[in-house]
């Protein structure tokens, strides 16, 4: 019975896809500070933020930036560490919905994808 769970958990870890070194270097390429900088900058155009606002997302920004840094860049497995993130993420969320209206944080749920984009393109150049 053992063995049969370990083949299924690990034919399920082999079929989902894992995030490769290429489409995270930007990523291991930048601090903490950079990512940080450059996600607020998108969230504050983005949500039009108050200044108020732009101070309590930018700490908040900062601070999930560097509880990411170690497992961003430790050596552990791809798909362990992107389970690592996407928990850090889901806590950074939590804790964005105390601070935007229900409004602004839907359009931040929404703009993800161009969230990721345009960080991208700012830590590549």
């Amino acid at each position: 019975m053992r063995t049969s769970k370990l083949a299924i958990a690990l034919f399920l870890s082999l079929s989902i896809p894992i995030a490769n070194a290429e489409d995270m270097a930007y990523l291991l390429n930048s601090t903490p500070t950079e990512r940080a900088a450059s996600q607020t900058r998108f969230m504050k155009t983005k949500l039009n933020l108050s200044q108020d606002e732009v101070t309590k997302i930018q700490e908040i920004n900062r601070e999930y930036a560097e509880k990411i840094e170690p497992v961003l860049k430790g050596s552990g497995i791809s798909f362990l560490k992107m389970r690592d993130i996407k928990a850090i993420l889901e806590q950074k969320d939590d804790t964005l919905r105390s601070v935007l209206t229900p409004g602004q944080f839907d359009v931040y749920t929404n703009a993800k994808d161009e969230l990721k984009q345009a960080l991208q393109q700012d830590l590549e150049h």
